[in-house]
């Protein structure tokens, strides 16, 4: 059976850093980043969590769908697709839903809040998230959204380890990210 990677995480949790390390353990694999996709949306975008609501969730369900879709082109050319996004448990429901056919691993990075937060202040202007009082406001509830998928896949505070120990642990424990 093919495997599909999810690195899941609330934001400035070392998702995107964690996933390009990791698919270097590997000949051919693909990073996904909903993000990525969401930026590909240059009029009308409207983030996750944002409003108008109901625009937000469409955008949301459809860049997720749109992941599955390129997963699943990456995997019929021989690629691992490892996926980057927030996901709660009606986010995984999707992807479940649309790579059925596949092992689904789920790793989700769980540093401490403030340390995401510090982590987010070195990066450039454009990526940070904590950057106002409602950002932060929106980690908490992203924070709530990631631990409704407590129970399920791998969970890793990478609070004090390193990205390649960090990789190095999901390696080792791959069975445990299976959903």
């Amino acid at each position: 059976m093919k495997k599909v990677w999810i690195f899941n995480g609330i934001p400035a949790s070392g998702k995107t850093t964690t996933a390009k390390e990791f698919a270097k353990k590997f000949p051919k694999a693909a990073l996904i980043s909903r993000d990525d996709l969401q930026d590909q949306i240059v009029s009308g975008s409207v983030r996750p969590n944002a409003f108008p609501k109901e625009e937000a969730a469409f955008q949301t369900d459809m860049n997720i769908r749109n992941q599955c879709a390129l997963a699943q082109s990456y995997l019929q050319h021989g690629f691992i697709p490892i996926c980057d996004d927030v996901v709660g448990e009606n986010q995984l429901a999707i992807y479940k839903e649309l790579l059925n056919n596949n092992q689904i691993h789920l790793v989700t990075l769980n540093p401490q809040l403030d340390l995401a937060k510090k982590r987010d202040k070195q990066r450039n202007n454009e990526s940070r998230f904590y950057f106002q009082q409602s950002q932060i406001k929106r980690g908490e509830i992203l924070q709530n959204l990631v631990l409704t998928v407590s129970n399920q896949g791998l969970w890793i505070d990478n609070s004090t380890i390193s990205v390649e120990e960090t990789v190095d642990y999901i390696l080792k424990n791959v069975e445990q990210s299976i959903v």
